[in-house]
């Protein structure tokens, strides 16, 4: 069977109650938003994880999971924009419902195809393994569906894959003076002046990629189906991976 190597993955440890906005009140560690973190998914930027979020949904009882993938997108490089194909790459969602930072079920995104790609969602499923070696699930039944459109059952799982506007609030020039090495490697901000000990105030806080696009995995489903068994809502964590095929 052919096995996958995360190559990134962003954190969200959340808490998930009878009251879902309660339950997210009171989660004690929140680490997400990180674009372009490394030289080397800068280079590759479909294995760069850029956010990974999880927020009540349409209804009550609903959660809405998004893991946000590629470097920023300009206008004019959204329509060619494409998510890696199944023989190269696998996009995950990792739940962990007991607190043992493993994780007890799993989302697994691929697509296929180039100019019309589809997506296949499988899962929540129990992983044959954890960690950063990982094997597709090919048990359960599949959500497939061309990328681009909402698929699935507004009262079970629903999925969206595509690009989506990919806001970014921060005084992003001085970020990277108080932490230098962090700047990308190349454009405007990899030359910047002197370094810098502090933010500026509020009003250089702004949306820095506005008007650019990522591409962003988005499923819907009841959060019930985010718990141990199924039915009773409690603690869990998500987060979201990107693996590349042992050898590719």
């Amino acid at each position: 069977m052919k096995q996958w190597i995360a190559r990134h993955e962003r954190l969200v440890p959340l808490l998930a109650v009878a009251s879902l906005i309660a339950g997210l009140a009171t989660a004690r560690t929140l680490v997400a938003s990180d674009h372009q973190d490394t030289p080397e998914v800068e280079l590759s930027p479909r294995f760069d994880v850029n956010d990974v979020y999880a927020f009540p949904a349409s209804s009550p009882g609903r959660i809405a999971l998004v893991l946000g993938t590629s470097s920023p997108l300009t206008p004019s490089a959204t329509p060619s924009a494409r998510f890696g194909t199944k023989d190269k790459e696998l996009y995950q969602l990792k739940i962990d419902t007991n607190g043992d930072a493993h994780e007890d079920l799993v989302f697994q995104i691929t697509f296929t195809g180039t100019n019309h790609q589809r997506v296949t969602l499988r899962g929540p499923l129990k992983p044959s393994t954890v960690g950063p070696t990982n094997n597709v699930l090919l048990h359960g039944k599949p959500l497939e569906g061309p990328v681009g459109h909402v698929l699935g059952d507004a009262h079970g799982i629903q999925l969206f894959a595509g690009p989506r506007d990919d806001p970014f609030f921060i005084d992003l020039e001085q970020f990277f003076r108080i932490l230098p090495d962090r700047r990308p490697s190349t454009g405007p901000l990899s030359v910047l002046p002197e370094p810098a000990g502090s933010f500026r105030d509020h009003a250089h806080a702004v949306d820095f990629v506005r008007g650019f696009n990522d591409l962003a995995i988005v499923i819907e489903l009841p959060v019930a189906m985010l718990s141990a068994d199924g039915v009773h809502p409690g603690r869990f964590g998500v987060w979201g991976t990107t693996s590349r095929a042992r050898g590719s």
